[in-house]
């Protein structure tokens, strides 16, 4: 896939392609987890677990292409790259499906429909946010592939650079939208009942999680980046 092939350019032709379509993975499952909080709060129990299903098996797929990138390796790539920079991106960027999994996991524990109306709007404004901060993340992965047709010049590489703080902001923003959600979920606290407090506050955080995951890849692929035009 030309896609595919122009990131593979960037990392001294080597097979790193799999990083990409890992990647892409935890972008669609974030997105099916997206589908499934609407189901969750309107209390289409049957849609939501279609959809927990769904992004269960692209962490699965996620899985089996992290697991190819390591065995697959050659040593001689590695030596050519900061080792430690690029298994930390790929653990980083794992650990976007692996979140995305544990909040549909949790999320279908219990029923959202008899939310407060100001939780539901909480977690809607929170996973609003967090698919805002993984198209950003995207926007960066995307980047790389136009590079190949440049021949990596630094002016163009900067440009993938320079989307990363997007990706950082959003990420504080989700921040911000889980304290704002716990305030309500705290308030609400007589009604929902503290085995209910606990369950929406883990499943807000594994939300706030995915963000800080991909803000954390971002950075690491700065660094990758960075040390590819000696900056």
């Amino acid at each position: 896939m030309p896609f595919m092939r122009s990131v593979l350019d960037i990392f001294v032709d080597s097979p790193l392609v799999p990083l990409v379509d890992h990647a892409l993975k935890g972008i669609e499952s974030v997105e099916a987890l997206s589908e499934m909080m609407d189901a969750y709060l309107v209390g289409n129990d049957a849609e939501a677990e279609r959809l927990c299903l769904k992004v269960d098996h692209l962490e699965h797929d996620a899985d089996k292409i992290k697991q190819k990138f390591r065995t697959e390796l050659p040593s001689s790539v590695v030596i050519q790259l900061d080792t430690a920079a690029l298994l930390n991106f790929l653990k980083s960027q794992d650990s976007i499906a692996n979140n995305a999994q544990d909040a549909a996991n949790w999320m279908s524990l219990r029923r959202g429909a008899d939310l407060p109306d100001p939780v539901k709007d909480g977690f809607k404004k929170l996973m609003e946010k967090t698919v805002e901060c993984i198209k950003a993340y995207e926007s960066v992965i995307c980047g790389l592939s136009k590079l190949d047709t440049t021949s990596y010049n630094k002016t163009e590489v900067l440009k993938v650079i320079n989307m990363i703080p997007s990706v950082e902001e959003l990420e504080h923003e989700t921040d911000v939208c889980e304290t704002k959600l716990l305030r309500e979920v705290f308030k609400y606290e007589s009604e929902i009942g503290g085995a209910g407090v606990y369950h929406l506050s883990h499943l807000a955080k594994s939300l706030t999680n995915i963000s800080d995951k991909a803000a954390g890849s971002s950075d690491y692929l700065r660094r990758i980046l960075a040390k590819k035009i000696g900056k």
